[in-house]
């Protein structure tokens, strides 16, 4: 089929990569891409295999547009056993599935993919495979207006049976700036994230172990990987997105072992790029109310809410508040919330929506 469209914008027509991952550890050294290049935003990272302390991630979530406490996030892993901190469960490729019913009871169930998983990624988008777990991804081509991506889960051990299906709202992005060849995708050191899907029209349909869990909300896709352990990297971070009326909000603000701190931020109005950095405070995020102690120790429990001020320069920020109403998980190193937001240029109109977001606390 001739794709005018790609031809127009200057890009190949269609160059596609297949890659392989057996369940099982690579003994020796891993190419991991640290700049980003050409047509492959969100394709692997990790060459030929992850080793022990290397890992390579597809992330998708979903939490309800409604006042309700449904949730919904799927990961996609390749990790090695001393990179992310999850048990060793005989080889690095799984799916964790994790999530809250309207009632707010969370959920969270995996399975290994034993018969590895298959990756082909390229100019008209991605399909990956988990082979033996039962669930699977796809992704359209991301120069194309509104890519829309399908996660699939069929696994009768599990219970687990449906689709999230996410159409972007935002435009594809790394850490550090746009999606186009030779932009940095570190978030901070040695940890590396490019955002698919900032924000997303989110449509959720599953079946979990005989109870429905289905509802349209606010979505997310991204992809993470990293060159080391990610507790010998981070010392404390909070990350997140979110939408509150035009405008669609992503927040990342870490801090190292050694206390240096690290920004990546993006604001949307619209589908339209308002704001996007990685400078010093472009998005400073704190906690309030108990458990606000800044950064954040290993065993704190999760805090009542984070204030977010972005800095867009010429004096001007835009100012937001989330909310945490349930936790979708909870560790003595890691929370996952949901909840109510709130935000808007500052001293402007403010609106209301949702957001979800995580901590990592060591």
């Amino acid at each position: 089929m001739f794709d005018g469209a790609r031809l127009a914008q200057g890009l190949p027509y269609y160059i596609s990569q297949v890659v392989f991952y057996p369940f099982e550890i690579y003994n020796s050294m891993s190419i991991v891409d640290v700049i980003s290049r050409q047509d492959e935003l969100d394709s692997p990272k990790a060459k030929p295999h992850v080793n022990a302390t290397v890992f390579d991630s597809w992330w998708f979530d979903a939490v309800s547009n409604n006042l309700t406490k449904e949730s919904i996030t799927v990961v996609f892993y390749n990790a090695g056993p001393e990179s992310i901190g999850a048990p060793d469960l005989g080889g690095p490729l799984f799916v964790e599935i994790s999530g809250t019913f309207d009632n707010g009871t969370k959920f969270t169930i995996g399975s290994t993919a034993p018969e590895g998983a298959v990756i082909e990624s390229g100019t008209q988008g991605i399909r990956g495979d988990w082979m033996g777990s039962g669930c699977s991804f796809t992704g359209s081509d991301l120069h194309r207006p509104s890519p829309e991506y399908t996660v699939s889960i069929d696994n009768a051990g599990l219970g687990v049976f449906g689709k999230l299906t996410l159409q972007s709202v935002s435009p594809p992005h790394f850490a550090g700036g746009s999606n186009k060849p030779g932009v940095s995708p570190e978030l901070i050191p040695n940890i590396y994230a490019a955002f698919a899907q900032p924000d997303a029209a989110a449509v959720v349909d599953f079946t979990i172990n005989g109870k429905t869990l289905k509802f349209n909300g606010v979505g997310h896709h991204e992809k993470n990987w990293g060159t080391a352990a990610l507790e010998a990297s981070v010392k404390a971070w909070y990350w997140g997105h979110g939408r509150v009326g035009p405008y669609s909000l992503v927040w990342f603000d870490g801090v190292t072992p050694g206390g240096k701190e690290y920004f990546a931020s993006l604001i949307t109005e619209n589908g339209k790029i308002v704001s996007q950095s990685c400078e010093p405070n472009s998005v400073v995020v704190r906690p309030w109310g108990e458990n606000d102690e800044f950064p954040p120790v290993r065993g704190a429990a999760a805090p009542a809410g984070y204030t977010l001020r972005y800095a867009l320069g010429h004096g001007m920020a835009f100012v937001a508040n989330f909310t945490r109403e349930v936790s979708q998980v909870e560790a003595d190193t890691y929370k996952r919330m949901i909840g109510s937001f709130s935000g808007g240029m500052e001293g402007g109109e403010q609106y209301e929506g949702r957001a979800l977001c995580d901590q990592f606390q060591f």
